[in-house]
């Protein structure tokens, strides 16, 4: 059984809209929630807190219907990446604020706070107000408020954002400690590439108010379904044409003057869309003899070049616009110079056919 199943969820806001959304999330889950800015990550997080109300579809939290559940009462707990500490409390009364209000007994307040102070290495942040502490310090304050009163699922906006490297890679294992330790159910918005990989047991990728793909982390940034999936993943070779042969294992498509084989199925006279990662491709100067007959091989002339921490970029001009990307330290940085004749060479099982956008 899910521990968060959206079914059908719908809630329009002015211009923007959540639509159709069905997500399940299982007990322990560590999930991330991907997509760029404006997508709906925000809003889904606060609907399934309750503070805000869906149009019409399900919120069931273990099983049970949440619409009649006040959102005080649904074991939730949501962190933004503001922090949002009370400035006139020290570490001490804003991580037992919450457990003041359920009116918990003084010792146990006093018991569970040091130990999440401790949890956290804040304790020496006890009697600080935030205004004297780091963003960093201030963070870890937030997440062990949101932890005291033992909720049975934790959501994250954008948690780390704010935080430098270290910071965040320190509260990125804290967190993976208290969900194994305490099997809570996590869901995080996300931004950043690293983070979904480091954290996420699964991501779900939103666009426009749409689930439009969830799996593992590296299916949505290296199998993406959708040509806006695929622009999200940062794939910038996205082709579309017209099915001219097909058979069960592979179809050419015909892209402008240009014809492409790629490895599926699609029926003759069908318009397709496929894409291929820049890291496929490889240039050379003069055509390569292959056993592989099918390798397609576009020429192409080098438009401009632009080097990167990690990569290369070679973008180039044909019958086929593409961007290459070379990996630095392999030796071919810089054998490339804008004008330059080149043939792209890519095999028909590394162009991937897209589904439709939503």
């Amino acid at each position: 059984m899910s521990m968060i199943a959206l079914e059908h969820l719908s809630l329009v806001l002015g211009e923007f809209s959540l639509q159709d959304v069905d997500l399940h999330i299982s007990k322990g889950e560590y999930l991330v929630i991907v997509g760029p800015s404006g997508a709906g990550k925000t809003v889904l997080l606060e609907t399934i807190a309750g503070l805000r109300f869906p149009d019409s579809g399900r919120i069931l939290l273990g099983g049970i219907d949440a619409s009649s559940i006040p959102a005080e009462d649904r074991r939730i707990a949501i962190v933004y990446q503001d922090y949002s500490l009370f400035p006139h409390m020290t570490a001490f009364e804003n991580i037992a604020f919450g457990l003041r209000l359920r009116r918990i007994a003084e010792l146990e307040i006093r018991q569970r706070v040091q130990s999440l102070l401790a949890k956290f290495s804040i304790a020496h942040l006890t009697d600080y107000y935030p205004s004297s502490m780091s963003g960093g310090e201030q963070q870890r304050v937030a997440l062990a408020r949101a932890l005291a009163a033992e909720p049975a699922i934790l959501l994250l906006d954008e948690p780390f954002a704010a935080l430098d490297p270290r910071t965040q890679e320190e509260c990125m294992r804290i967190l993976l400690k208290v969900n194994k330790e305490q099997d809570i159910t996590v869901v995080q918005v996300s931004h950043a590439r690293e983070e979904a990989y480091a954290v996420g047991d699964r991501a779900a990728l939103i666009i426009g108010g749409r689930i439009v793909q969830v799996g593992q982390v590296e299916e949505i940034f290296h199998t993406p379904r959708t040509p806006a999936a695929a622009r999200y993943a940062g794939i910038e070779n996205i082709l579309q044409g017209t099915v001219i042969w097909s058979d069960s294992t592979s179809l050419v498509m015909k892209t402008g003057d240009q014809e492409v084989t790629i490895t599926g199925s699609a029926p003759v006279g069908s318009a397709v869309t496929a894409c291929i990662p820049g890291e496929c491709i490889t240039l050379v100067h003069t055509p390569r003899v292959t056993t592989d007959t099918r390798l397609n091989a576009i020429p192409a002339t080098i438009a401009d070049i632009l080097i990167m921490e990690h990569a290369v970029k070679v973008r180039l001009d044909g019958a086929i616009p593409l961007t290459v990307s070379i990996h630095n330290g392999n030796g071919k940085e810089h054998t490339y110079v804008p004008g330059e004749p080149v043939i792209a060479l890519f095999s028909p099982g590394d162009v991937r056919l897209l589904e439709p956008d939503p």
